[in-house]
């Protein structure tokens, strides 16, 4: 009877080790699963760390490991746009959001390679970056472009707002008076205007022309709007 007893002793003593051995390596697996998602998600957000430029709309983002970040866009005829910023990791994507009250909408963030790109909305226009590799001084960057622009103006012309700055506030104009701002980005940025005059017309493929932007003022088209008053 005590052999008995003690060989039931010995199988409970047995199953049970098994099962505390089992459940500590289930456990020990859902810990290193649950670290390696975290590690995979941390490794794609510092990936988009860095700064970045746009020499053709004279703008460049910097975006710090902390989830902030500076956005800047020199402006020859206005104050530079220089805005604070937060970023965050969502998806296969990033979201941006700029400190500045013209502009309240998260702008989706792309990043393939070094290239990183700025997908437009009802506030804000398609815009391209590519990665700086080495040093980068954002105030350097701002008096580089200013120094581009004096270079390239000619005794006849005057500095006058990207066409990035035009197409923005055209997308701004349309939001607050409650217009289609879906086509804006598809509509072709051209100098050639129907009055002589500085600025940016907007045409679309067939030449028609939707609004004329000029030092930030909208001049509205019959056919995006019902008169040809300024914003």
């Amino acid at each position: 009877m005590q052999f008995k007893r003690a060989i039931l002793l010995a199988t409970s003593v047995f199953t049970l080790s098994i099962c505390v051995s089992g459940c500590g390596n289930e456990s020990n697996a859902n810990n290193k699963s649950s670290s390696s998602q975290i590690s995979s998600v941390k490794k794609q957000e510092a990936q988009i760390v860095g700064s970045y430029r746009d020499d053709a709309d004279g703008a460049a983002i910097t975006l710090n490991s902390d989830g902030t970040g500076t956005y800047v866009m020199a402006n020859p005829t206005q104050a530079d746009i220089h805005d604070q910023l937060t970023w965050k990791k969502e998806k296969n994507n990033y979201i941006i959001n700029l400190n500045d009250s013209n502009y309240d909408t998260p702008i989706d963030a792309r990043l393939n390679e070094d290239n990183l790109s700025l997908v437009g909305n009802d506030e804000w226009p398609n815009q391209s970056f590519t990665r700086v590799h080495g040093d980068f001084d954002i105030d350097s960057f701002l008096k580089e472009q200013h120094a581009k622009t004096n270079s390239s103006t000619t005794k006849d012309t005057h500095s006058k707002e990207s066409s990035t700055h035009a197409r923005a506030a055209l997308k701004k104009w349309a939001s607050d008076h409650h217009k289609d701002t879906s086509k804006i980005d598809s509509l072709k940025a051209t100098t050639d205007l129907s009055e002589p005059d500085e600025g940016w017309a907007f045409v679309d493929d067939n030449g028609t022309e939707y609004a004329i932007v000029r030092n930030g003022k909208v001049y509205p088209r019959p056919v995006i709007d019902g008169d040809t008053s300024s914003n």
